[in-house]
């Protein structure tokens, strides 16, 4: 696996409501050859959102359908990997960020790093 996705990529490439769906969707297509994957957080994080009124408006997702949705793209002719943690989250890795929205980007960066892939996200910094 070369690159483990950040939600902010995953749902927009599902979800063609996104404002950066085309962009999300053309790079998990040009990228999923090389090897894709997300963390169990995103996949979560994902399903959390298609159901979610205030993301999806009116055509907010059933929790089956979400599930749906988020298996159908893992699945396919190149799937993607659904990534446990190999260890807990490392308080040293942690304890660099800069305010809460950092926290999960850490983590996921610690996954990555466990994993030998490279975050694909959309946050800066």
């Amino acid at each position: 696996m070369k690159y483990l996705l950040d939600n902010d990529v995953f749902l927009a490439a599902i979800y063609a409501g996104h404002e950066f769906h085309e962009s999300s969707r053309k790079w998990l297509d040009d990228h999923k050859s090389e090897g894709w994957g997300i963390a169990a957080e995103t996949w979560l994080a994902a399903a959390r959102l298609l159901m979610n009124p205030a993301v999806m408006g009116s055509g907010l997702l059933t929790s089956g359908d979400a599930i749906v949705a988020i298996e159908t793209e893992l699945a396919g002719p190149r799937p993607g990997t659904v990534v446990l943690p190999l260890q807990p989250p490392d308080a040293s890795w942690l304890a660099q960020a800069e305010g809460h929205r950092q926290i999960m980007d850490i983590w996921l960066i610690q996954i990555a790093h466990d994993c030998g892939a490279k975050l694909a996200t959309r946050d800066g910094g």
